[in-house]
């Protein structure tokens, strides 16, 4: 497999969440070239010490993996370049009565307000799942209040972070992408590390 700093494995989801765990250590084999044996995946919550929360490897080491469900699909996201989150959400999930009041500050609602009726939706999908993502990449997940985070839309349909007061990462180092997903559904995700990555969706 060609060098690339984020390998994005797109596939049929899974039954069981147990069955979508195992995709993690199977897209580390096939971007590293080792065998399953020689990978160790851990998750646990870095707060109360359960069995869940963002996943680490720990074997190979300076590999790292995320994973995002919607629908009837799942991504799994592999890094090269660094710690990574990944999210993907379809556009009917954040179409709902009362989702922008929890989701999005009054600068994002003021982004969509702003846009006409037929691009809200998708819109409002990049702006949740780069939330999604950036807060995946912190490992603090949704225990931060996502209005903390003032994502912006860019020309193109994408995004971009502005602001995040309360962060616990260096916001220089963080580095936001799109993907397409298809199937009525939305892709972001977000890295940390010195330069935006390569990414490939397989």
């Amino acid at each position: 497999m060609p060098h690339t700093d984020v390998s994005l494995f797109l596939q049929p989801r899974a039954p069981l969440p147990e069955t979508d765990r195992l995709l993690l250590a199977a897209a580390v084999t096939r971007v590293c070239a080792v065998d399953l044996a020689a990978v160790t995946i851990e998750q646990r919550c870095e707060r109360c010490g359960g069995a869940h929360g963002r996943p680490r490897v720990l074997a190979p080491s300076g590999i790292f993996v995320s994973l995002s469900r919607a629908d009837s699909a799942v991504v799994v996201a592999v890094s090269l370049a660094g710690p990574i989150g990944v999210d993907i959400e379809s556009l009917a999930a954040v179409d709902r009565a009362g989702f922008d009041d929890v989701a999005f500050n009054a600068f994002e609602r003021s982004q969509l307000a702003g846009l006409p009726a037929g691009e809200q939706g998708r819109a409002r999908a990049v702006l949740w799942t780069t939330k999604e993502a950036l807060l995946k990449l912190s490992g603090e997940g949704l225990t931060v209040d996502p209005r903390e985070l003032t994502v912006g839309l860019v020309p193109g349909g994408a995004s971009a972070l502005q602001s995040w007061p309360t962060a616990t990462l260096d916001l220089a180092q963080v580095h936001v992408a799109g993907f397409d997903v298809g199937l009525g559904l939305v892709g972001t995700l977000a890295v940390l590390g010195p330069s935006a990555p390569s990414v490939s969706v397989l």
